[in-house]
């Protein structure tokens, strides 16, 4: 193999194992502290690792006086999908499935 062949190979390698980037699935365990348990590896992750995208935070407004519910948020026992990032240092929550 070439040098330059065997570079690539190597850095294609490393990048692969740095694993940098990726998606799986948890389960809300609590919300507060948010807590998640990754099903791929059954890790348990909390805040600050574990954070919700504002698609999945509890959100309400008041109409004329009464509180209307736009998003519920997650609570305990929700599957979610997450997005791993910088290899693990960081799981954040995109969407419930």
């Amino acid at each position: 193999m070439e040098l330059i062949e065997r570079l690539k190979y190597i850095i294609n390698d490393t990048v692969r194992a740095m694993d940098l980037l990726d998606t799986g699935y948890a389960t809300v365990v609590s919300v507060v502290p948010l807590t998640l348990k990754v099903q791929a590896t059954q890790l348990i992750v909390t805040e600050p690792v574990a954070v919700l995208t504002d698609h999945v935070k509890y959100r309400d407004i008041s109409i004329q006086g009464e509180k209307v519910v736009i998003n519920p948020g997650v609570k305990p026992g929700d599957k979610v999908l997450v997005l791993k990032a910088n290899a693990g240092q960081n799981y954040i929550v995109m969407s419930k499935v």
